[in-house]
């Protein structure tokens, strides 16, 4: 009897014993409750400068800086039966900026020169400011010679002085700076792609039309 209770005994479990009050509940330390508020003011602080530069934004229309040019000229075009293309171009191009409260800073400007997709020459300037209400001409001289053209080229360049009319295309981006309003400072890549043609052999350019200004929408 004593040896049943016994091992009755040794197979309970045992448990420890806990008193009701044993657990506290987590409190925040001062550190912790003033950490929480400083992120609460930083998160309250940058939603109102979104908040305000989205305002300034839609009040004040700011112009974005742009580039254009403004004129262009084939001085000479030589092409022989072997595919061969050397071409001189002048181009006019110019940095616009339209803001009258703050001067645009242009930069990484690459523009490219190209036949048929294939690229003859690459334009590139090193950065440069704008003034207010102002602008900056970049006269470039393009010359290129030695191009070897593929088969497509070759047939679009015979279709072209055949029809009087030799067709390039330029496109790249340059990178601008300035303050909408002259107080919150913006960043904005501008883009430029347009087809240049001129008449062949007199190199004077059909219905010039380039600039990566932005569209107005009606």
């Amino acid at each position: 009897m004593a040896g049943g209770q016994q091992q009755h005994t040794h197979g309970e479990r045992q448990r420890p014993w806990m008193h009701p009050q044993g657990r506290r509940a987590y409190r925040a330390g001062p550190l912790e409750w003033a950490a929480a508020v400083v992120f609460t003011v930083l998160a309250i602080v940058v939603l109102v400068a979104a908040v305000a530069v989205l305002v300034v934004v839609l009040l004040l229309q700011p112009r974005a800086p742009y580039l254009a040019i403004r004129s262009a000229r084939l001085d000479d075009l030589v092409y022989d039966q072997q595919g061969t293309l050397e071409a001189a171009l002048s181009l006019g191009v110019v940095a616009e900026n339209s803001n009258a409260r703050s001067e645009a800073a242009f930069s990484a400007m690459e523009l490219r020169v190209s036949f048929h997709r294939m690229v003859i020459a690459i334009l590139r300037a090193d950065p440069f400011d704008v003034p207010r209400k102002g602008s900056l001409p970049l006269g470039y001289v393009v010359r290129s010679s030695g191009i070897p053209l593929d088969g497509a080229g070759m047939a679009s360049m015979k279709a072209a002085l055949a029809d009087g009319v030799v067709p390039f295309s330029i496109a790249g981006q340059a990178s601008t700076r300035w303050k909408v309003g002259g107080l919150v400072p913006f960043k904005y890549w501008t883009r430029l792609r347009c087809d240049l043609r001129f008449f062949w052999p007199n190199g004077t350019a059909v219905d010039l039309s380039c600039s990566s200004k932005p569209k107005s929408k009606s």
